[in-house]
């Protein structure tokens, strides 16, 4: 005799273990919303994106060539003033820089 054969959305089962928690937690849920959060788009970097996407060739020299010399802490849009030199290090307020060596 051969059992009869079901078949089941493996999607659908949700697994229990054992918890002490006090409360239940729904992870695929959770996993959901973190993936919509991650899907989002930071406004600063959307800002940053935009000013890049609609610059002039000079002016994305100028953002390019700023913020890859002074190791990411200065990023500027005018040329005249980033093209006549190197564009030095200038950490946030209170902080100091410091050089990795290898």
């Amino acid at each position: 005799m051969c059992p009869k054969e079901t078949s089941y959305d493996v999607t659908k089962i949700v697994h229990s273990y054992p918890s002490s928690s006090k409360s239940a937690h729904d992870w695929n849920k959770i996993d959901k919303e973190a993936a919509e959060i991650e899907g989002e788009e930071d406004p600063l970097n959307k800002l940053f994106r935009n000013i890049y996407e609609n610059a002039s060739d000079e002016t994305r020299r100028a953002m390019i060539k700023s913020f890859t010399e002074s190791a990411g802490t200065v990023l500027s849009t005018n040329w005249s003033e980033v093209g006549a030199g190197k564009v030095e290090i200038r950490p946030p307020d209170g902080m100091e820089y410091k050089k990795y060596e290898i």
